[in-house]
């Protein structure tokens, strides 16, 4: 282990290792992500978006106003919220959410038998439809805004803990209201 693989963020920024700092700081990165999902995303994507953040942000940095350690902790988690946001962003869901259709002529060309339908995901060249059904239930169920938003990330595939860590809440609110969701859908 080299001396400098023991420095925290401060002494690296000071002696001008940058190399060494990033490292650091990617790892960092990796630890705060553990066990977090993002939809339509990898871990790394994400990581990278900090790394750049934190680059771009390093000639802001005022050691008057706060360690460099500070800086790189706020920096990061403030990053990771962001990314949650324009994860689940509408445009990002819709797109992360798509099914695509496909037409497949199985047959020699006579129209008569048809076309066979099928679905896939994530082919690129073909067009993709969202389906609203999704929508439509939220709006036949009456959910006010904070339910709409839990019910959409939890059919994107996020965990209570996960949207609890988006929404700033507790993970006992989310299945408290994930309940009243339940309840709601049930008298349909």
């Amino acid at each position: 282990m080299s001396a400098t693989t023991a420095m925290g963020f401060d002494d690296l920024f000071e002696i001008g290792d940058i190399d060494m700092f990033l490292n650091k700081a990617q790892e960092k990165c990796r630890h705060k992500l553990r066990g977090k999902t993002f939809a339509g995303m990898e871990k790394e994507d994400v990581t990278q978006e900090i790394m750049i953040k934190l680059v771009n942000s390093l000639d802001k940095y005022d050691a008057e106003k706060a360690k460099m350690s500070t800086f790189v902790d706020h920096l990061i988690e403030n990053k990771i919220k962001d990314m949650y946001r324009k994860c689940m962003s509408e445009k990002n869901l819709s797109v992360v959410n798509a099914v695509q259709i496909m037409c497949t002529d199985q047959g020699g060309g006579d129209e008569s038998e048809g076309s066979d339908i099928a679905l896939a995901l994530g082919h690129a060249g073909f067009a993709y439809e969202n389906f609203e059904f999704v929508t439509d239930i939220m709006e036949n169920m009456r959910l006010n805004e904070r339910e709409k938003q839990i019910f959409k990330l939890r059919t994107s595939g996020y965990e209570f803990v996960e949207i609890a860590g988006m929404l700033g809440v507790s993970k006992a609110r989310i299945s408290q209201l994930w309940k009243a969701i339940r309840e709601k859908y049930e008298v349909l």
